[in-house]
Parts: structure tokens; C-alpha cells; sequence
């Protein structure tokens, strides 16, 4: 049920993230990443033949080239709008972090590639034909380095207690941007943002017990930034919880 007249902020989050570049990919495993869904299929035109796996770890500028005159995707859907052109939906699960508490993130790394993550809370912008883009509202967590190793890896993050409007699902969203390292060889690596995949949580005014706390990265920092622009390449996903 959708917590409704509670007056504490929480960013519910439906975020399990991806991380792609030349030679790196993962995925986040918490919070849950945000689906493929049946809408996501009607609107996305010719991706409609991709796999799930494909739509969720390829590089979004190789997903953006793949187009048919006949058979055209939504005007309100964007591959590039830096959730891989998920948006949330009435219905998608949800899951509440209180403000001022602490929270895991736990990812898994198939193929190693240093560089650096970041973890931000975003938040959807409508233009004049429904077209969503995430923006960044808030950095909260970098972990560099990151991805060096194979295997699973986590940290824990803390909801900032000053977050504004995101008190009904869907207004917030975690987004999990990764980054190669500029010290590694050109060779082996690319720099675009966009190579790399994205995650996305929600908001709902609903406090939740503090989670247990995750085993720490080799090294994390954390931040709190605030800032307009459009993360375009990366975000992470929504789930409620009951």
C-alpha cells in the first residue's frame, strides 16, 4: 500500500544498477534494479527485439543507433534519459529509506575495469510531449576506486535529511553513474559517460528501519553536492515496499 499523509521524506528506492564500459560490466543487486516492462516494450520502437539482459547492459550510444522508419519508438520514450528509458510506473515496487539513515548498496563486477561510482538521487523532468530525463539533485556517495576486482562488492550510503519533493513514489529516483578511470590505457578503455549503465530508485513518505550495515569497499568517499544537470547516461531503479 502507498504510504500517503506522512510528513517525514524518504527516497524509496528501485535501484539495482549496471555498470558498462569498453571492458567492464556489473550490475548493482541493491537496492532491486527496475525492470523491463510491458509499456518499456510497446514505446521503444525497434529495441523491441533486444533481450532484457541486452536492454539492460549494452552500451546505451549502440542501443540509441538501433531505429526503424516502421516501426518508430513513443515520443515520450528516451533511451538517453539516463534510466536506459525506464520511467516509473503506477504499480512498480517501491522501497522506502528514511532520511538521515543509513542504507546497503551491493553490486556484482563479471569484468573488472577500475574507475569510479557514483551514487545520486535524480529526479524526472517532463518536457511539452511527456519525454522524461533524470536530473541530478543530489550526489550522496563515490566510491574510487572501483570495480578493480571481479565478484560482489557493497557499501553503505546515508539519505540525506535535508531531501525535498520526494515524498510520493516515483518523484526520486538513486541513480548509480560509473566512470573508467583516466589512468588507464586508451587502448583498453573508452571515456564516454554514455558507455557506462544506469540505476534508479523512487520517494515515499515513509520512514523503514535503518538496514543492516554492508561490508565496506576498499575505498569510498562520500559527498553532497547539488546540481541541474541531466545525468544522461546512467540511473537506477524503483521498488516499493509493503
Amino acid at each position: 500500500m502507498q504510504p500517503t499523509g506522512i510528513v517525514s521524506l524518504a527516497v524509496a528506492a528501485t535501484a539495482a544498477a549496471l555498470f558498462t564500459t569498453a571492458d567492464a560490466h556489473g550490475q548493482m543487486l541493491v537496492p532491486a534494479y527496475r525492470h523491463i516492462t510491458a509499456k518499456y516494450r510497446k514505446d521503444c520502437g525497434a529495441l523491441n527485439g533486444a533481450g532484457d539482459e541486452e536492454l539492460q547492459y549494452a552500451p546505451m550510444e549502440l542501443l540509441s543507433q538501433r531505429k526503424q522508419k516502421d516501426f518508430p519508438e513513443a515520443a515520450t520514450f528516451n533511451i538517453l534519459n539516463g534510466c536506459r528509458g525506464t520511467v516509473y510506473e503506477e504499480g512498480n515496487n517501491v522501497t522506502t529509506l528514511a532520511p538521515g539513515k543509513s542504507f546497503d548498496v551491493k553490486w556484482i563486477i563479471q569484468a573488472p575495469h577500475p574507475g569510479t561510482m557514483k551514487l545520486s538521487i535524480v529526479k524526472p523532468s517532463k518536457d511539452s510531449v511527456g519525454k522524461i530525463t533524470y536530473e541530478n539533485y543530489k550526489t550522496i556517495k563515490t566510491v574510487d576506486p572501483f570495480a578493480q576486482n571481479g565478484g560482489e562488492g557493497s557499501t553503505t550510503a546515508t539519505m540525506p535529511s535535508d531531501v525535498t519533493g520526494c515524498e510520493s513514489a516515483g518523484d526520486c529516483a538513486l541513480q548509480t553513474n560509473t566512470s573508467p578511470s583516466t589512468n588507464t590505457s586508451p587502448s583498453t578503455n573508452t571515456s564516454p559517460s554514455t558507455q557506462t549503465t544506469p540505476t534508479a530508485t523512487t520517494a515515499a513518505p515513509e520512514t523503514t528501519k535503518a538496514p543492516s550495515t554492508a561490508t565496506t569497499p576498499s575505498t569510498s568517499t562520500t559527498e553532497s553536492s547539488v546540481a541541474g544537470e541531466a545525468e544522461s547516461s546512467k540511473c537506477t531503479r524503483r521498488m516499493r515496499r509493503h
